[in-house]
């Protein structure tokens, strides 16, 4: 097994074990299930906004590169509202639609798939777009799905869309929204990160630390009771997230011919293989912050990443490793 191989056989097994350990602690009553919820919640609000501050601080911005996160944000708002269509004729329930909207639209860009799976086809260089691709990642994530959560969360809409927003900027959860401003305007100042962040590989430590607890937190909240009522949704999601994704991924990096800046190469390939990744840890994150059928989220996540590793990921080096 090459040295990639290797990596992507630890991350695989780390995301695993600890999504087991979390299970068996449950079930063993060593920790109670609502422990999950705040992991989900300390990771989604401090995790994944301090990992995201140094990649993004890090990144070069250039120009031209500017149209892979305005991409990743347009594949995002797409997805999400075609799932939201989708799910008012495929879920009954009003907050498994919401559920099923956020699942659809958030895609797991970021270290623990997409952009390993893109480091795998192309190297640092690789990676390096797909810091570009997700940079507005969680930004995307306070203004769109927080009001979503927000709304399908309670039995009665809890006011305009307008209001939501409102609510979820100043809700001490979008924390990761001015930390990662705050990330770009470091970069585009010309601002370099400390050397001894470097020497020291504090995002290896972090990432290497926030991804067991979330997943422990997954594994926490995960029901197999909950598989059989969920099929529908996992089915959907399934269709979604790897056949709808792929097209409008497709269509997006087609678009782009029509800008001064139009993707090519590999840099057309990370648009698309981003674009129908399995959906995201932080799909169960938000699921949990806002009580939005988190038992439902965790099994939802695990079953739509395991179809993905056994059935898409195979297709992707395939066709993108050569």
């Amino acid at each position: 097994m090459t040295a990639l191989g290797l990596k992507f056989a630890a991350m695989a097994a780390l995301m695993v074990g600890a999504m087991a350990a979390g299970y068996a602690s449950r079930r063993l009553r060593w920790l109670r299930e609502e422990v999950g919820e705040s992991l989900m919640t300390f990771v989604a609000v401090f995790g994944y906004p301090l990992v995201g501050f140094f990649s993004i601080w890090g990144t070069p911005l250039r120009r031209a590169d500017l149209l892979l996160p305005v991409m990743g944000v347009s594949h995002m708002v797409g997805m999400t509202w075609l799932s939201w269509l989708l799910a008012r004729a495929w879920v009954p329930d009003r907050a498994e639609r919401g559920l099923f909207a956020i699942a659809g639209g958030l895609g797991n860009n970021g270290f623990t798939m997409g952009a390993f799976v893109i480091y795998l086809l192309y190297g640092e260089e690789g990676m390096g777009l797909a810091n570009l691709y997700f940079m507005a990642f969680l930004p995307a994530v306070v203004l769109l799905m927080y009001p979503l959560a927000l709304h399908h969360a309670n039995h009665r809409p809890a006011g305009s869309l307008g209001t939501l927003i409102g609510r979820s900027l100043l809700d001490w959860r979008a924390l990761g929204l001015p930390v990662s401003l705050a990330a770009i305007a470091l970069s585009l100042g010309g601002w370099e990160r400390p050397q001894i962040l470097i020497e020291w590989r504090v995002i290896d430590g972090l990432v290497y630390t926030t991804t067991p607890l979330a997943f422990f937190g997954i594994g926490l909240r995960l029901h197999g009771s909950k598989i059989r009522p969920l099929w529908r949704m996992v089915a959907g999601l399934g269709l979604v997230r790897f056949g709808l994704g792929a097209m409008v991924a497709a269509a997006l990096a087609w678009l782009s011919r029509l800008t001064p800046w139009p993707l090519d190469g590999m840099r057309w390939n990370v648009c698309v293989v981003e674009g129908f990744v399995p959906t995201a840890v932080t799909m169960v994150a938000i699921a949990n912050m806002f009580d939005l059928r988190p038992r439902e989220a965790s099994v939802l996540f695990v079953l739509n990443t395991l179809l993905y590793l056994v059935f898409v990921l195979p297709v992707v080096l395939l066709l993108f490793g050569g």
